[in-house]
């Protein structure tokens, strides 16, 4: 007796042309990844081709944080998007030198890298000329654009210069864009040890990613003791820049 045909390459061809307005070459994500930068290291995520439920699958391997309820993923207009049970989604990534790049829903960066050879027209080798860092997640607040973090010193949208990290290659001499905080430790339960006005300019030697999203060393004194402290933050809904990349 003969076997009927599977039906899913006809349900994954309808899902990947739904968003042929808006993705190119979605099918050319598919394949297994490199997950870096997560809380416990690198892990692997396997983007699926194959549509079940009417999405299409995701599985992550010995990953942990908000990767590790990664279910399905989408194409989107800049990039992929992945997401967990309910289509709650968990992180956004856009095409950044032959890799995804974005930030989880917890505030982890996190670097996609492929491993099967995979390779996609939009930002393939080559930086998106209007990126920014970080990549924004879907459903940005309400009167806000999805690439504005604003400046409480101005009112205005930061440039992508100062959205962006320091440079990880040597301290930069910053200045605060408003009053924040300086811990003893990354963790953003550790004491208050000092604060930085706004205006204020300092030294950061260098930034890192955690749970609580980017944490920054900064000096504290001429002895050369440091605390952290943080590059954005939230207030009434709306993303903040703590400090520009220059004293200026």
């Amino acid at each position: 007796m003969r076997k009927p045909a599977r039906a899913w390459p006809a349900v994954l061809f309808t899902l990947f042309a739904a968003v042929s307005s808006s993705a190119q070459a979605p099918q050319d994500f598919v394949g297994e990844w490199s997950v870096e930068g997560g809380p416990l290291g690198a892990c692997r995520i396997t983007l699926s081709g194959q549509a079940m439920g009417g999405a299409l699958k995701a599985t992550t391997y010995t990953c942990a944080g908000a990767m590790s309820f990664a279910w399905a993923w989408a194409p989107s207009a800049d990039g992929i998007v992945i997401t967990g049970t309910g289509n709650a989604p968990i992180a956004a990534f856009s095409p950044s030198r032959g890799a995804l790049v974005g930030r989880t829903n917890d505030g982890s960066l996190i670097t996609l890298k492929p491993l099967s050879g995979q390779r996609f027209a939009r930002g393939d080798g080559t930086p998106r000329p209007d990126s920014s860092f970080p990549i924004p997640l879907p459903g940005a607040e309400a009167g806000q654009s999805k690439d504005c973090y604003l400046r409480a010193d101005t009112g205005r949208c930061a440039s992508p210069r100062d959205i962006a990290p320091p440079p990880a290659n040597r301290q930069s001499f910053v200045r605060a864009t408003y009053d924040i905080n300086v811990r003893r430790a990354v963790d953003m339960s550790s004491p208050v040890i000092g604060q930085l006005r706004q205006g204020q300019c300092f030294t950061v030697n260098g930034c890192q990613d955690s749970r609580w999203g980017l944490r920054c060393e900064v000096q504290v004194d001429r002895a050369g003791n440091v605390g952290y402290t943080i590059k954005h933050y939230e207030r009434d809904g709306r993303r903040y820049i703590a400090f520009t990349n220059e004293c200026r």
